[in-house]
């Protein structure tokens, strides 16, 4: 059997067929309900943005201003201990005054350094019997040592930069006292402190 492979002739023997309908709908209704997972992200959207402005509009400047009444009532606090320690501020100011050197006990020499220098330099060896100390003059009596011990000793003295110059004004030696002599030395305090880096 032969077959037709001519379309052609197949396609023109067909008959041809149109749409019977005459009109067209032009009215068309929309359905207008929206599908339940729609109206959740919708409601979930607005929720999301309303929880985001009350952050923003109300708990941030109510958390601030907590903060803010916070450091308020602790410097208050702070304020009012201030206030008690300085309730007696008059009476500390008295004491402060009073304890406070006057020009003459500036312009005077450091006494304590003076008597830790005679401390560590006549005491060790001798028996310190008055120190008597005005302005920057210290007069110095000590005992109990020979009169060559005591010139080491007033030696020792003069080699401090606190001294400026010693002199000895009278030394005294008692036979019955085994030898020993009673010294008085004269000196004067250095007024200008060294400075210490």
């Amino acid at each position: 059997m032969k077959l037709n492979t001519d379309i052609g002739r197949l396609v023109k023997g067909k008959k041809e067929t149109y749409p019977t309908k005459k009109r067209m709908n032009l009215y068309f209704k929309v359905d207008r309900t929206t599908a339940p997972a729609t109206a959740i992200l919708y409601i979930s959207f607005v929720v999301v943005v309303l929880v985001a402005l009350s952050k923003v509009m109300i708990l941030d400047p109510w958390l601030e201003v907590r903060g803010l009444e916070e450091q308020a009532r602790q410097l208050e606090e702070e304020n009012a201990a201030l206030l008690l320690q300085l309730k007696d501020f008059s009476k500390v100011q008295e004491e402060y005054l009073r304890i406070a050197p006057t020009e003459e006990e500036q312009a005077q020499g450091d006494i304590l350094e003076v008597l830790q220098l005679i401390d560590g330099v006549i005491r060790p060896s001798a028996q310190v019997k008055q120190v008597s100390v005005s302005e920057n003059k210290v007069l110095l009596t000590f005992s109990g040592v020979t009169l060559g011990e005591s010139a080491q000793l007033v030696s020792l003295l003069e080699q401090s930069p606190l001294v400026t110059g010693a002199s000895v004004d009278t030394a005294v030696s008692r036979e019955e006292d085994q030898g020993l002599s009673e010294v008085h030395v004269y000196f004067e305090i250095n007024m200008e402190k060294e400075v210490q880096p």
